[in-house]
């Protein structure tokens, strides 16, 4: 009894694959079958089912910016995070939102994930009294992720139904059961996690990615760019660095003194040694030479 729990599953894949390879067979037998009349009738329909399918895959994601008066740039901001809550009909969520300041002058940018109808609704709004400066669409097409996903919950469906059965079978034994409840619930786990990515897949097709970028006009920054001013209101903190770096630079010099003033000391010292020395010598040489004249 205690091989059946392995005959049993190898036994199941073999019927599987049979049938697997039945299938390819039968389905190889009717395309060579068909005639060239019914391929030239047939092959219109696959192609626009493709294009369908492939149309039905793609993730959207736009990316607008718009000019608008740095006045109502926080209000508008605030008008489109409003309008997004409120379109319920596109499900429109908001995925990041931000109001950032820079000399003055205030920037905003806002991240949404919504229906397609409802994109550009949302892009008049924002570009209501402004000035759209660039658009930009990319698509990414998820036909191979959501293939593979569905591939492989089908696979682990089946067998979770095959493992269901096998737990019915009153011949198991405990330690047999306790193998097939692991696998059962490691199979199940990865159902969940399957569906989880696959319901993201299916979300990211069926609703684009917004980015709008809220800035004001060249002409704001320019008017704003006060360079005397500035560097008076960086006076301070410039100062302060300053008088921080000198006291880091005597903090640093001060250990050195230690050992950099003896150093000089006894270099004086045997330079005025060396002094002596080489006048001593002159002087043995001069006599030398004296005496050896005299004689």
């Amino acid at each position: 009894m205690r091989g059946i729990l392995p005959r049993t599953i190898v036994a199941l894949a073999f019927i599987a694959l049979s049938s697997c390879q039945k299938k390819e067979a039968a389905g190889d037998a009717v395309g060579e079958a068909q005639s060239p009349a019914t391929m030239g009738q047939v092959a219109p329909t696959a192609s626009s089912g493709g294009s369908q399918q492939q149309h039905d895959t793609l993730a959207y994601e736009h990316t607008v910016n718009v000019e608008l008066g740095k006045e109502a740039l926080a209000g508008r901001l605030s008008a489109i995070e409003a309008a997004c809550r409120a379109d319920v009909a596109s499900r429109c969520a908001i995925l990041e939102s931000s109001l950032r300041w820079s000399a003055a002058l205030p920037t905003a940018s806002i991240r949404m994930r919504l229906a397609r109808g409802g994109v550009d609704s949302l892009i008049d709004l924002a570009s209501k009294d402004g000035k759209i400066t660039a658009r930009s669409t990319q698509a990414e097409d998820l036909a191979q992720p959501v293939a593979d996903t569905e591939r492989q919950l089908a696979l682990l469906g089946l067998h979770r139904d095959r493992l269901t059965e096998i737990m019915k079978s009153r011949d198991l034994k405990i330690d047999q059961l306790i193998t097939v409840s692991r696998e059962l619930a490691s199979v199940q786990s990865q159902i969940e996690s399957l569906s989880s990515a696959h319901a993201t897949l299916v979300r990211r097709i069926d609703t684009d990615l917004l980015t709008i970028d809220l800035t004001p006009p060249p002409a704001d920054f320019e008017f704003e760019s006060t360079p005397v001013r500035d560097a008076m209101r960086q006076f301070g903190s410039d100062f302060r660095e300053a008088v921080a770096t000198v006291v880091y630079f005597v903090a640093w010099l001060i250990p050195w003194l230690f050992v950099i003033l003896p150093g000089l000391v006894l270099l004086r010292m045997f330079w005025r040694w060396v002094g002596r020395w080489l006048g001593r010598f002159e002087r043995g040489g001069q006599a030398v030479a004296d005496s050896g004249r005299s004689t």
